[in-house]
């Protein structure tokens, strides 16, 4: 009996043990102790030598000095480009990584950089490696010369992270469009790129960025997955046996080609058409004329008497969809009451006036039956109108006077009069405050030393970015401009400044296809606007 408790024993401490080793064999963050900080080494015996000449690796073998992981967030890349997919994908065993390159072609007498900066980490605390490559040449040189610089967004000036840079050493107009380049390199945060290892001679640089999903390194806009930014050099880039400062490459959005997604053609007065993008970057062409105004991505087309057209859209005279209508079946029996849209502002900035949005354009306003009080005063006021030009549906009303104040506007039946001689039916009653003119300030921009041949497109943002709202000036072909804002809340603005290069009134992208570069954008900064203060702001374009 005590033979066989024995013997039972010494079964369940193999069997212990057998569990203790294969626990030990799995590879586990350590508890304890000092916290590591190093990214995992490479154990230089181990893995396959790296610059070497005249090589064509079916594998590259990287070991570590200790468990690692590949950073699912990382991508390993090969310049110029491998398509390491399927068979060919890194793999990690044990302490190191392997990249599987056989079946792949190599190019003839090409230094090859794999890149594969912080895609390793230790298993541990998650320290990645920092700036790895490994390099080699399928010819007898290893090529040293390097390419840099950065890429930025076109309109914005902003640096792009993320964005693929490109050389090619096929000049051929169609290598761009159909095949990966001889060299490429990724930017940082800061925009900045740099190709090492490139082979002296001409190349031409294209930079892009690349849509989700995308295999490819190359400009390939018929593709399932086309970039949905690019930027180019006009001219070739000659790189020699050095650092090749190239300057800055500004890339845009790749425009999308204008389509119709809804029309409504069936109401009296107007055309509502629906776009796949901003209204504003589409152009028209039709037989007869119309009120144009854009809101969003519809384009509203005012007309006094119906008729058939054909509408064409597009952009720059190529046009790609088209808008057919009959003209019967409306009248103006049909019109609904003219009446206001939306609500107006209970506050009122004074150098804005009083904004009421109607639903249909006007033609007049009859000012004996409008009533404009102050306060609680029974005076009749009689304030200034306008008929906004640009937008015929917005009713302008001044009311004068410095101080702030409480209003109450009266619109009587009849007082208001559209294009189609229909007029207001029932009364329009606003209760409205009109701030001091105190509370605000007044800027002055002066642009000197413009280029006459140029139209440019002047607006004013805020601090966050965005435009304000009636800042809008349009400068056509003139050498000095002047443009005064009244009344504009204190804060910080930036003046911005679009070369309308072609002079259509908008600010276009770039496109390779057609060897068109963005538009030029500067902004300036202006000094900060103070309540009941005046600014004035100089630009001299040629000496700024």
């Amino acid at each position: 009996m005590r033979k066989l408790l024995a013997a039972l024993f010494f079964l369940l401490a193999l069997v212990a043990q057998s569990v203790s080793l294969q626990h030990c064999a799995t590879p586990t963050p350590p508890r304890g102790g000092d916290v590591d900080s190093i990214g995992p080494r490479l154990i230089l015996e181990k893995s396959t030598p790296n610059f070497q000449t005249n090589f064509r690796p079916e594998r590259i073998v990287l070991t570590f000095d200790e468990w690692v992981q590949l950073d699912p967030q990382q991508q390993i890349i090969i310049s110029p480009p491998l398509d390491l997919r399927g068979d060919n994908r890194p793999v990690l065993q044990r302490r190191s990584l392997i990249i599987p390159l056989e079946g792949l072609t190599l190019l003839d007498n090409v230094t090859y950089v794999v890149n594969i900066g912080a895609a390793i980490k230790d298993l541990n605390e998650g320290n990645p490696t920092k700036n790895l490559r490994f390099v080699f040449a399928t010819g007898p040189v290893l090529d040293t010369a390097s390419v840099s610089g950065t890429v930025v967004d076109a309109f914005s000036g902003e640096p792009v992270d993320g964005a693929t840079f490109t050389l090619y050493g096929n000049l051929a107009d169609t290598a761009v469009y159909t095949e990966n380049p001889t060299y490429f390199a990724i930017t940082d945060k800061q925009g900045a790129f740099t190709v090492s290892n490139v082979k002296p001679g001409r190349y031409r640089a294209v930079a892009l960025l690349r849509s989700t999903g995308a295999t490819t390194y190359f400009a390939d806009y018929a593709g399932v997955f086309p970039p949905t930014a690019v930027g180019y050099l006009d001219s070739t880039v000659t790189v020699v046996d050095d650092d090749n400062p190239i300057g800055t490459l500004r890339i845009s959005a790749v425009p999308v080609t204008p389509r119709i997604t809804e029309a409504e053609t069936d109401r009296f007065g107007i055309v509502k058409i629906g776009v796949n993008q901003p209204a504003r970057n589409v152009d028209l062409r039709s037989r007869r004329s119309y009120l144009r105004s854009d809101v969003g991505d519809t384009i509203r087309l005012f007309y006094r008497e119906p008729a058939a057209d054909t509408i064409l859209l597009g952009r720059d005279s190529a046009y790609t969809d088209t808008l057919v209508v009959s003209g019967t079946g409306v009248g103006a029996e049909e019109l609904p009451p003219l009446t206001t849209v939306g609500r107006s502002s209970s506050r009122v900035n004074p150098g804005e006036g009083i904004t009421l949005v109607f639903n249909r354009p006007l033609e007049s306003l009859d000012t004996s039956r409008m009533n404009l009080f102050r306060d609680t005063l029974p005076q009749r006021l009689s304030p200034r109108y306008e008929i906004d030009t640009l937008d015929p549906t917005r009713l302008l009303l001044f009311a004068g006077g410095d101080g702030a104040a409480p209003f109450r506007l009266e619109l009587l039946p009849g007082a208001v009069t559209d294009w189609y001689a229909r007029t207001n039916a029932d009364s329009i009653v606003r209760t409205l405050n009109i701030d001091s003119r105190e509370s605000y300030g007044d800027l002055t921009i002066n642009l000197v030393n413009l280029n006459g041949a140029v139209s440019y497109i002047l607006r004013l943002i805020d601090d966050s970015g965005n435009v304000i709202v009636g800042s809008r000036r349009y400068v056509d072909r003139r050498f000095t401009y002047t443009a005064v804002y009244r009344s504009l809340k204190p804060g910080t603005y930036r003046m911005e400044l679009v070369y309308d290069s072609n002079n259509n009134g908008r600010y276009d992208a770039g496109d390779l296809r057609f060897g068109l570069q963005p538009e030029v954008v500067q902004r300036f900064e202006i000094e900060p606007l103070r309540a009941n203060w005046e600014v004035e702001k100089t630009v001299d374009l040629e000496n700024n």
